[in-house]
């Protein structure tokens, strides 16, 4: 009824507190009831108007502020506060801001203990958002943005197609879904099950029989235990954009190897290095492994190659939109190589090893945290983390877990020493 009354005090109070995602202080309270007065000119609507227009341009809207509150048990270290907690929880399993619900939570101090943290986030991954949170991180954590703009010649990759690009990303997105929300089993099964879902043109590229299913419709198959995929990275999106237009790239295969699935840093190239592999005089008939290991015998080259190409032979046999070859400009491909010195003949032999190896765990646990932070972790937080993944593990590496794990553990819920 008038510019600055109780109804809209009361407006800005709730809103106030969704858009910064703690209760609004006393100042300001009154400052933004006093802005929505002020500028009313006798109408309270554009006195909001005003009001939410500064509100939502904030650096507490813009930005999630997390200063941290003296720790009751250990006075020496800083533990974040409930809102805050709120806000990290629900930015991590929601890829939003809290609800009513959480916010409530956190006025009650619920969020400063580990039974009322683990009860809300329990609560937050069973809501249907979850689902789309967690795609979100492993779009980002496998870097599947790459497969945006790809294309092929469709003359040299007939069985290339305007749409396969999107059919390789919903098949990872329903892979990934299966694995957590259906199966709930190991989520390091993902670089080796032989299970995944096709349409028609992804069984046409794979080779396999998949009743039921169209251009639209994707079905599950499992892949043959005697063929030569097994895991994400003998899948179509893997394949597709770690290669050039015209030719593979086992330096960006064997790379996203080290650093994806591994966590493992590899150094940039030298600026001054010539990284073009263009066939040269005197390259006729030669396969691209053998053009590699010529460009390898560089001195300068020689450390970064010798640890990111191994890996990255062993996919030699797929093109570059992840169809069967067995040869290279007209030669026998040769797809050994290794991982850390064990000898492997082929991408099945990795994934074998990938399926028990405890580094892939640990990773997974490492780009959680730096998707839930949006940052790289830092020194005093990595003996956290070995607590994190040590639970992650006894779980049987299930992901939800992993979220559960995180969420309450003592990383998350602190602030490191590098950030005070």
């Amino acid at each position: 009824a008038a510019p600055a009354d109780a109804c809209v005090s009361g407006f800005i109070a709730t809103f106030g507190r969704r858009a910064y995602r703690r209760p609004l202080s006393p100042d300001e309270q009154a400052r933004w009831l006093g802005i929505a007065g002020e500028l009313a000119n006798g109408d309270a609507w554009q006195g909001l108007r005003f009001a939410v227009s500064g509100m939502i341009q904030s650096p507490h809207f813009l930005y999630r502020v997390e200063l941290g509150e003296p720790d009751p048990a250990d006075p020496s270290r800083r533990r974040y506060t409930g809102h805050e907690m709120a806000s990290r929880m629900s930015f991590l399993i929601w890829n939003t801001g809290p609800d009513d619900l959480l916010l409530d939570a956190a006025a009650r101090g619920d969020l400063l203990t580990e039974d009322g943290l683990l009860a809300e986030a329990e609560r937050l991954l069973d809501d249907p958002r979850a689902r789309t949170a967690i795609q979100e991180f492993f779009a980002q954590f496998l870097d599947l943005g790459r497969l945006d703009g790809i294309d092929r010649d469709p003359v040299r990759y007939p069985l290339f197609s305007p749409t396969m690009i999107a059919s390789m990303r919903t098949e990872v997105q329903l892979l990934v879904d299966d694995l957590i929300h259906r199966r709930d089993g190991d989520i390091r099964s993902i670089f080796s099950t032989r299970n995944t879902f096709v349409n028609s043109e992804l069984a046409a590229l794979y080779g396999v029989e998949a009743e039921g299913a169209s251009a639209v419709t994707f079905v599950p198959v499992e892949l043959p235990a005697d063929g030569p995929r097994a895991g994400l990275l003998t899948l179509g999106a893997f394949l597709t954009m770690n290669a050039h237009e015209t030719e593979n790239s086992p330096t960006a295969r064997g790379k996203y190897v080290r650093a994806r699935v591994l966590c493992q840093d590899v150094p940039a190239p030298p600026p001054d290095i010539d990284l073009n592999l263009d066939p040269k005089e005197g390259d006729e008939g030669k396969t691209l492994r053998e053009r590699l290991e010529q460009h390898r015998s560089d001195p300068v080259c020689a450390g970064c190659h010798a640890f990111i190409d191994p890996p990255g032979f062993l996919f030699e046999n797929f093109d570059p939109i992840g169809a069967w070859r067995t040869l290279d400009n007209g030669q026998p491909i040769d797809a050994s190589g290794d991982l850390d010195g064990v000898p492997l003949t082929s991408a099945r032999d990795l994934a074998d090893i990938l399926k028990d190896d405890k580094r892939v765990g640990r990773c997974m646990v490492t780009q959680l945290y730096r998707h839930a932070t949006g940052r790289r972790e830092v020194v005093s937080e990595r003996l956290g983390l070995d607590a994190v993944d040590l639970d992650f593990a006894a779980s049987g590496n299930r992901f939800r877990d992993l979220v559960l794990t995180l969420v309450t553990s003592e990383v998350f819920r602190t602030v490191s020493g590098e950030e005070t």
